[in-house]
């Protein structure tokens, strides 16, 4: 099959590999689409934790955000069969530990991730072997385009979930990129009466309020913590930070209402991040950690099939996967809008 490898840093090859073949409980998917995200450049330059703790080494097959169809079994699968579409959890538990048990395969000892972690073969290539447990049929009526933004919904489910979010609540979501886009919409559908997106583009902010962001604040013209109270009733109940900025996830803990809760989804530069506790403990609030999307992308796919979690307008780019190097240089020179970028085996 044709793939993309990342030989070493910077260094790209598509080239011609072998096909996997499904073990016992995996089935075979040719892949459709799949998505890039910004992990995908830090695996590139070698920054990703991964690669610098020695849990990832070159060559790597990149990609974990897919779709495609069944076009293999392997032994002892029952639910699936060739022809289904599906997509898959990109963190994948051994199904036997502790953790695994309790359904939180995102923490399994064991794990392998799609595309990264312990060099599990990701997507950027035309097919891929995932095991039946961690693999989720399309409904009916949700495209394969769609579908592959499941991952980074799931992402976001779960950073929602984990915000516990009061009905009626106020919240803030910091980052205007995929998982922000599809955090704001999510939060609106668990409930929350106003969400209001802080980013860093007039297009993307644009994209968030027609899918439903209540207000925006651009953080280059406007102070967030400002607008952010005078945009609510005393500072937002809950902010979900998606940036990955020290800063953003500072001006978070500053804007926050007093009791409130933060999820920070996003992984931060260093090895410690400075924030200002003392203030978190004067409001009496929260700061949370959400890792992966376990248990997330059945309620996402259901959501994207009954049309509450519109993700085609996040859909900026599709391009063929020959053309990855391209679609980082375009990336990189940080000209053209992007949300979301498919590639096409």
């Amino acid at each position: 099959m044709k793939a993309i490898r990342f030989m070493k840093p910077e260094v790209i090859e598509y080239s011609d590999i072998p096909t996997p073949a499904p073990k016992r409980g995996e089935v075979l998917a040719e892949i459709a689409y799949a998505g890039f995200c910004a992990t995908d450049i830090e695996l590139l330059t070698g920054e990703m934790v991964h690669i610098k703790n020695g849990n990832t080494t070159y060559p790597i097959i990149p990609g974990h955000e897919w779709s495609g169809r069944i076009v293999q079994v392997g032994e002892d699968v029952r639910e699936l069969r060739v022809g289904d579409r599906i997509t898959s959890d990109v963190s994948l538990g051994c199904g036997e530990c502790g953790e695994c048990r309790r359904g939180h395969y995102n923490l399994c000892p064991n794990r392998e991730v799609i595309g990264s972690y312990r060099n599990r073969q990701g997507v950027f290539a035309q097919y891929v072997a995932v095991p039946q447990r961690h693999a989720y049929k399309l409904p009916e009526g949700l495209s394969l385009e769609e579908a592959a933004l499941a991952e980074p919904a799931a992402t976001a489910m779960y950073a929602v979930t984990k915000a516990r979010i009061p009905a009626g609540a106020q919240v803030l979501v910091i980052g205007d990129g995929p998982i922000g886009q599809l955090a704001a919409q999510l939060a609106s559908v668990e409930g929350a009466s106003r969400v209001i997106m802080a980013g860093s583009w007039d297009e993307k902010l644009a994209v968030a309020k027609s899918c439903g962001v209540s207000e925006t604040i651009n953080y280059h013209r406007e102070d967030v913590i400002e607008r952010a109270g005078e945009l609510t009733d005393g500072g937002p109940e809950i902010i979900i930070e998606t940036s990955g900025s020290n800063s953003a996830l500072t001006s978070a803990v500053q804007a926050l209402k007093p009791t409130g809760r933060i999820v920070a989804v996003s992984w931060y530069n260093g090895p410690a991040v400075d924030v200002p506790m003392n203030t978190l403990i004067v409001k009496d609030a929260e700061l949370v950690g959400s890792l992966a999307s376990p248990n997330s992308f059945e309620p996402v796919l259901r959501y994207m099939a009954e049309g509450k979690l519109k993700v085609k307008p996040l859909i900026t780019h599709i391009r063929p996967l020959e053309e990855l190097e391209d679609v980082v240089k375009m990336i990189r020179a940080k000209k053209e809008m992007r949300i979301k970028i498919l590639l096409r085996p």
